[in-house]
């Protein structure tokens, strides 16, 4: 722990699975980030893999927190056991992924940015690839009309995701511009207390993906404002701990669908029974695409989605 005061401004959570280098690269980055801010800062991460990460952790980063969890609890409860580890006096939570990077301002700039802004409960910053390029990081919140377009790729055509609220805008315009929205990325994402107490964090029926839209659902119920800033941006890699494995990839994209329809049970009961059925034929049509392009990874995984819903 860093601390400047007894209490801290903000406790920082990183979720890790195997990604010993990556998290050392991401604790750096965040040092001096934390330096720059010259404020009270905790952070915990939580390791949830069998590489040893941990214990080199507590060696080279004797001011970070670090719980080793028996099992590999995903990301939704791991997060979740770093919120519940965490100063309950700190006045801001930051949730980090172990492969985002950020800037030496990018605490300041966003502290100040909540400081300056009484109506944001809730930040997301801009996310840029590792060779710069932007990354969508947020967007509208699903229902079932644009659920229905997504899985379709129905949204990829412009003028269609130009007139729709999509749930991932395709339209690089959306993110130049500070705006409200649905949902942010839980790669950076940064919230007031009393959103953390009202909400208790991830539902954890999800295992990963999906999982920081839904919460920002509930945070949307409760009244709560989610805000986008392109104001300052960090890197973030995405997916590292699963790009050289096409297994981990094709569970991504699984995941992904069927943390969508977990989430059209939980808000859209009623629509559910004719939204499987659409959902199922978009799959078979993502099937026949990605066999027609010669894409297996993508193949399979739409096929082993259909066969667990």
């Amino acid at each position: 722990m860093i601390s400047k005061k007894t209490s801290p401004l903000i406790s920082v959570i990183i979720c890790t699975f195997n990604t010993k280098d990556m998290t050392i690269r991401c604790l750096r980055n965040l040092k001096k980030s934390i330096d720059s801010l010259d404020k009270g800062v905790e952070v915990i991460v939580v390791e949830n893999g069998t590489d040893g990460t941990g214990t080199l952790l507590k060696k080279k980063f004797p001011w970070v927190k670090v719980i080793e969890p028996s099992e590999n609890t995903g990301f939704a409860k791991g997060n979740n056991l770093g919120l519940k580890a965490s100063n309950k006096k700190s006045k801001y939570y930051l949730l980090l992924n172990t492969d985002a990077f950020v800037k030496s301002e990018t605490l300041k700039r966003a502290v100040d940015f909540m400081e300056a802004h009484d109506s944001c409960d809730v930040l997301g910053c801009r996310l840029n690839f590792g060779n710069g390029k932007l990354q969508g990081s947020g967007g509208y919140l699903p229902t079932p009309f644009s659920v229905f377009s997504w899985i379709w790729g129905f949204d990829l055509l412009p003028l269609v995701n130009r007139a729709l609220k999509s749930v991932h805008p395709k339209n690089s315009n959306f993110f130049k511009v500070e705006r409200k929205v649905g949902w942010v990325m839980g790669a950076f994402l940064l919230m007031k207390k009393v959103v953390v107490d009202k909400t208790r964090g991830f539902d954890e029926n999800f295992f990963m993906y999906m999982e920081e839209v839904e919460w920002c659902r509930r945070i949307n119920d409760l009244g709560f404002n989610i805000w986008y800033t392109p104001s300052f941006a960090i890197t973030h890699l995405d997916k590292a701990s699963s790009k050289k494995y096409p297994d981990k990839l094709r569970k991504i994209y699984r995941n992904e669908i069927l943390g969508v329809i977990y989430f059209l049970r939980k808000y859209y009961p009623t629509h559910i029974i004719w939204m499987l059925p659409v959902i199922k034929l978009g799959l078979y049509a993502r099937i026949f695409v990605f066999t027609s392009i010669g894409n297996k990874m993508r193949q399979e995984a739409y096929l082993e989605t259909v066969q667990s819903i």
